[in-house]
């Protein structure tokens, strides 16, 4: 049986709170990687709101677009999507499905790499880089499924 935009809402809301569980444990990257997929889950569910069962990968500004392309989003829900666009954009900076794998040693060449040991946004990091990362991918994970949940509700068909 496919999953439908309530399957996809509801999982959204429970990663958020399982990544919520793991950074109050300070369990860093996993926090990271299930604040990640609920993010992708709350997009899935809206592009589900036109019945679209696509084969898609785990790129989330590609899942943004497409669900920019749905022709039933009232104007006034597109600009909610256009505040989420900068969310979005925080969150695909460090994650990945395979984040799941990651460790620290390869978690912080990989922030070294993108520079975001030492910068968040334009800001120094300061104290643990993986702490401040998370603490930050979770924000706007928070934020993307505040502002796509509902919209899932708005314009849901099973």
């Amino acid at each position: 049986m496919p999953l439908g935009t309530d399957d996809y809402r509801e999982g959204a809301m429970l990663r958020l709170f399982d990544a919520q569980v793991l950074r109050d444990g300070q369990a860093w990257i996993g926090a990271m990687y299930l604040a990640g997929r609920a993010a992708e889950a709350v997009l899935r569910g809206l592009l589900w709101c036109e019945g679209r069962e696509q084969e898609i990968g785990h790129d989330l500004r590609d899942l943004v677009k497409r669900v920019r392309s749905l022709s039933t989003l009232a104007d006034r829900d597109r600009i909610d999507l256009d505040r989420l666009e900068d969310d979005v954009n925080e969150l695909a900076a460090i994650w990945r499905n395979d984040l799941r794998y990651t460790g620290s040693k390869r978690f912080d060449r990989m922030l070294k790499e993108s520079k975001r040991f030492w910068r968040i946004g334009g800001k120094p990091v300061k104290g643990d880089p993986e702490k401040a990362n998370a603490l930050s991918v979770l924000e706007a994970c928070e934020r993307i499924v505040s502002v796509g949940e509902p919209l899932c509700q708005r314009y849901r068909k099973g």
